[in-house]
């Protein structure tokens, strides 16, 4: 749940782990996994901002995890025809 935090609050948060989503003066986003780095931001965002910017995150996870996956498969089905073009080889010259 999105809360708002007073700057000038210096008590800390105890918390298991933390993250910042940044949207960058090109309107790119980006999970900022350093907190202690420096930012400045120009406003307040929205809560609107703060759903998409969460949700720009996301997706960019997920299209990472999906490029993994198809970049793997696409390894395993080059092998494959490597091995296919080898037996294929050998087949070719037991013929002769």
């Amino acid at each position: 749940m999105p809360t708002d935090t007073n700057a000038s609050d210096n008590t800390g948060l105890s918390v298991r782990t933390a993250f910042l989503v940044v949207q960058h003066e090109n309107g790119e986003w980006e999970a900022v996994t350093d907190i202690r780095r420096p930012i400045t931001p120009t406003r307040p965002p929205s809560v609107i901002e703060m759903k998409f910017g969460c949700s720009e995150v996301v997706s960019d996870i997920e299209a990472s995890k999906q490029a993994a996956i198809t970049a793997h498969q696409l390894m395993a089905v080059t092998a494959q025809m490597q091995q296919a073009a080898e037996n294929q080889t050998i087949a070719d010259r037991l013929k002769l």
